[in-house]
């Protein structure tokens, strides 16, 4: 399949062209956001706007601005003949379409992206051996078509799919995405999400170590009772939660990631309601492994779907990622969205603690 995919590249190849988007864009886009670029970021603008150069891979840490050049990039972009999709999203959407066509690539690949010349897919990763075997057949099939690819992600290409069992299988496509793709590492010494203003979408959530009714109450919610419990089924599978109601979502930790969900569901949900409060969060050395991977899952989804979302935790958001533990691989990204959040923690017992040491 990879095979036949490289025949279509060497005939299709997208001839060097003029970029359309000068630099400045992001220059302007900087100033006006306040903040400086760095040498690595200069590097990456340089790239996506160098003539002749179609296809970029943008890797790095969290909170680098890899999003954020891709973002001003294609928004850039003239036309709208154009697509940005996350690829938890995309994975989903082409499935669907796979089991319309008939398993028929191509075909899905029109429905998807149709005559785009520019695609752009944002948190490429590829962990699962039966993922890697698809994306194995897919980036050919991408490659192939005329259209300017940009990626981000975590990890360079030479680190997808790590697992030494499988990982020899899929050099060959690695390969193909270095002869293809410019890779880019943004790995600049700054987090800029720590420096989040908490003012929308998903920074704009809380994370509530041991919080009590007062303070949930001040948060303007109030824990579900019984009779609110609904079962809700967004992509096939039946999920309990604890309140549906239009201005909020609320979940038991372990009834939306205890057991056996995916991305699409949690895409689903968020099409649906801009309001989570997800309650009963373990540490995630407790959770075990599939239920911690299945939340570093959801936080992206929720994430780049800007849902303000209250996370209702025993423990706080350092004790919670103090160590990659069960989710190795997704550690550092999910650290680093959850410390965009609100801090909100429940001082009571130590301020009984004082008060105690003060009557002795």
């Amino acid at each position: 399949m990879i095979e036949s995919g490289l025949v279509r590249l060497r005939r299709r190849r997208v001839s060097p062209a003029s970029n359309p988007v000068p630099r400045t864009v992001f220059e302007d886009a900087a100033r006006l956001r306040g903040f400086v670029l760095d040498p690595a970021q200069h590097e990456a603008i340089e790239q996506l706007c160098a003539p002749g150069c179609p296809n970029i891979y943008l890797w790095g840490p969290p909170g680098r601005g890899k999003s954020w050049l891709a973002e001003m990039y294609w928004s850039a972009f003239p036309g709208t003949n154009k697509v940005r999709v996350h690829f938890h999203e995309f994975f989903r959407d082409l499935h669907a379409e796979l089991r319309r066509h008939h398993f028929d690539l191509e075909a899905s690949l029109d429905r998807l992206i149709g005559s785009a010349e520019l695609v752009y897919f944002d948190e490429f990763h590829v962990h699962d051996p039966a993922d890697g075997t698809f994306v194995a057949r897919l980036v050919p099939a991408l490659l192939a078509r005329r259209i300017r690819l940009v990626v981000t992600s975590n990890y360079p290409p030479r680190e997808l799919l790590p697992n030494p069992l499988f990982h020899d299988d899929f050099v060959p496509t690695i390969e193909l995405l270095e002869r293809c793709a410019t890779v880019v590492a943004l790995d600049g010494p700054l987090d800029h999400r720590v420096h989040s203003d908490h003012t929308r979408g998903f920074a704009s959530g809380t994370w509530a170590t041991t919080p009590s009714d007062r303070q949930l109450r001040q948060l303007g919610i109030e824990r579900p009772a019984p009779p609110e419990r609904r079962i809700l089924v967004p992509a096939g599978r039946p999920l309990r939660a604890l309140r549906a109601r239009e201005d909020c979502l609320w979940f038991d930790f372990h009834d939306l990631c205890g057991h056996i969900t995916a991305p699409a569901d949690y895409l689903a949900l968020a099409e649906n309601w801009p309001e989570w409060v997800i309650d009963g969060i373990p540490n995630l050395l407790v959770a075990g492994r599939e239920p911690a991977q299945r939340f570093a899952n959801l936080v992206d989804v929720l994430y780049d779907r800007g849902v303000r979302c209250v996370f209702v935790s025993d423990v706080a958001v350092p004790e919670l990622v103090a160590t990659a533990g069960p989710v190795e691989r997704d550690i550092d990204r999910l650290r680093s969205r959850l410390t965009e959040l609100r801090r909100l923690q429940d001082t009571s017992s130590r301020t009984e603690a004082g008060r105690s040491r003060t009557r002795r």
